[in-house]
């Protein structure tokens, strides 16, 4: 079960000041997108200014655990700095089924690099974003509180070419944990080196690396996340930007303020700012530590959630910070006269089938705009608005069927020939979980060691092995009508539960387990009865178990059913299983046998399941 802990982000504002009280005039648009690591939902505030005419800029604002949308909007008071200053927000949400406190997992391995698990899709978030709207792709930032404040690490190190600059409350440095346990470590006490970590964060950004501003804000009295993990932050991302300014580490950039400043909010709070820079002296990271302040957004609003309106207005400094725009790579120098050579543009992968979505990477092997539609439209009209571009490389997540048609100018205006390419996007496979028919299934026995039919039939719990040498099969039985006539089944998982230790080792004794599948009820029979034992069956040794490694109650016992069995699968009624150990006894005279749970058993989550994988 996840838990997880709230990470907070606070800056502070002389500029832009806004009023908790202000009434917005913008609007809401709530949409969702979905890739090969899930689905999110989020919520974009468009201001009254923006009308499309002019790109604007664009800013993700990652909530803390237990937070939603709407209560990290009421909390921070973002909307009104971006009504103020006429620039995007969005909110993505983190569902309870991806955290049960609605964390976000950066502290998940999967949620650690660039294309997989939550990164790819926030980043899939940004791209939907600026295919809707005008959107300067130059002034995308991510700013997190609490766990949001770990991931906007993350997205920095992942995703520098999409996040320009991030905002870090209350947060932690990149891979400062990669489990929940290391989490909660890193939470009270700081993460591993930041030195190394720096590198890290480097190392992951790629190809992609360059160096990303920061905007770090802490607060003393933060007994939820240690005042140490806002410090590594800011050493963490002076090893990674002094490796991304020129690939070496050699100290351009360091952790150690160029300028340290004292201030403190009209009876509020004091605090500490210092600042660092760029080797030409521009900014390029701030710290802020507010003196007495607990784990919450720094001036924000009581209308939400863990906020402190004693501290200065973290949400007017942040844009003051983001405004600057220092770290906006400088002008390319320009290209020789005589360059009349094409651009080489790779496209990776060039078209295909995918399962429910595909990332593809675009390149060139020089500095110039790759120009793309996902229409069939032409690339290279200029006027087409439903063209996209990206500067030097990039990458675009498909989520549907689509002719991606691309060609590339490099600085001199030499143009590559288009490309087009299909994507077939098939759609995510769906998952049916069916559980038993608690009154067709049970065990059938036979009268004597010897018999080959069945003498009796007990529709209560499920047994399988032998009883004094008397062989015991179990039979277990689904209603798997609800899944579709049309589909494909792609797996199906048997999984069962001991109600009690196995008497005897049937597993040693008796040979392996297995299941027999019915493509309909044994015997033609739904209802449990002695004949099951030697009823005829669809397939023989459908399902293959392995012994699990423990013998008690709540043991689980789980089998694939095999690919050539898959067929077996009953779409218009019921499937039944037979399940037997491969030898009917040892003839020891004793008992060994598994009880296992069946469909009616008092505790539900023994219940026999199948899970079905279909499309």
């Amino acid at each position: 079960m996840r838990k997880a802990f709230c990470l907070i982000l606070f800056a502070v504002a002389y500029f832009f000041l806004v009023s908790p009280s202000l009434i917005y005039a913008g609007t809401w648009v709530t949409a969702s997108v979905s890739n090969q690591a899930g689905s999110r939902n989020y919520k974009v505030w468009v201001p009254s200014s923006y009308n499309g005419s002019t790109a604007v800029p664009l800013v993700m604002m990652l909530h803390g655990c237990t937070q939603t949308p709407d209560n990290f909007a009421a909390a921070t008071q973002m909307n009104a700095v971006a009504d103020s200053n006429n620039f995007l927000v969005v909110y993505p949400e983190q569902p309870s089924n991806a955290n049960q406190t609605k964390c976000w997992n950066w502290f998940e391995a999967a949620s650690q690099t660039r294309g997989s698990g939550e990164p790819s899709l926030l980043v899939a978030i940004v791209q939907k974003i600026t295919t809707s709207y005008n959107i300067d792709n130059t002034r995308v930032y991510a700013v997190g509180f609490s766990a949001g404040a770990a991931m906007s690490v993350v997205l920095g190190a992942t995703y520098p070419d999409v996040f320009s600059a991030i905002a870090v409350g209350s947060g932690l440095e990149y891979k400062a944990a990669t489990s929940l346990n290391n989490a909660f470590s890193a939470q009270s006490q700081g993460g591993p080196n930041p030195n190394q970590q720096g590198t890290a964060a480097y190392q992951a950004m790629g190809s992609f690396a360059r160096k990303v501003r920061v905007i770090v804000f802490h607060g003393t009295s933060d007994f939820t996340v240690n005042t140490t993990n806002g410090n590594q932050v800011i050493s963490q991302w002076a090893q990674t930007n002094d490796l991304a300014d020129d690939a070496t580490d050699n100290n351009n950039i360091v952790d150690t303020p160029a300028t340290t400043v004292n201030g403190s909010v009209s009876g509020g709070y004091s605090y500490t700012t210092s600042i660092y820079n760029a080797p030409n002296g521009t900014v390029l990271m701030e710290k802020w530590i507010v003196q007495s302040m607990g784990h919450a957004w720094s001036g924000g609003s009581t209308a939400g959630s863990f906020t402190d309106p004693k501290g200065p207005k973290a949400s007017n400094e942040i844009w003051r910070f983001f405004s600057q725009q220092q770290n906006t790579p400088p002008p390319p120098p320009p290209p020789p006269t005589n360059d009349t050579t094409a651009p080489i543009l790779t496209i990776s992968p060039a078209g295909g089938t995918f399962d429910a979505t595909v990332t593809v990477n675009l390149s060139l092997n020089e500095a110039g705009t790759i120009y793309y539609t996902t229409d069939s439209s032409d690339p290279t009209n200029s006027n087409n608005s439903n063209r996209g571009s990206i500067t030097n490389n990039g990458s675009i997540i498909l989520q549907s069927n689509t002719t991606l048609s691309v060609y590339a100018l490099d600085l001199a205006n030499n143009a590559s020939p288009v490309q087009i390419y299909n994507y077939t996007i098939n759609p995510a496979p769906m998952t049916k979980t069916v559980v038993s028919t608690g009154g067709q299934d049970g065990y059938v026995a036979t009268l004597s060691p010897t018999a080959t039919t069945g003498g009796y039939a007990v529709a209560i719990d499920i047994y399988a092995g032998d009883n004094a040498d008397m062989p015991l099969r179990g039979v277990v039985s689904f209603d798997t009508s609800s899944i579709p006539d049309n589909a494909t089944i792609l797996s199906a998982e048997l999984r069962l539960f001991y109600t009690q230790a196995s008497l005897g080792n049937p597993w040693t004794s008796n040979g392996a387990l297995v299941a027999d599948i019915s493509n309909g009820c044994l015997g033609g029979n739904c209802s449990l009865t002695a004949s099951d034992f030697e009823a005829a069956v669809s397939a023989s040794n459908a399902v293959m178990f392995a012994a699990p490694v423990d013998n008690k109650a709540g043991t689980s016992v789980v089998g694939m059913v095999n690919t050539t069995s898959l067929s077996q699968v009953n779409k218009l009624g019921i499937t039944q299983f037979k399940l037997r150990f491969q030898n009917n006894s040892n003839n020891n005279r004793a008992s060994d046998y598994l009880l296992l749970a069946g469909g009616e058993y008092y505790l539900t989550g023994y219940r026999p399941v199948l899970i079905v994988k279909y499309k």
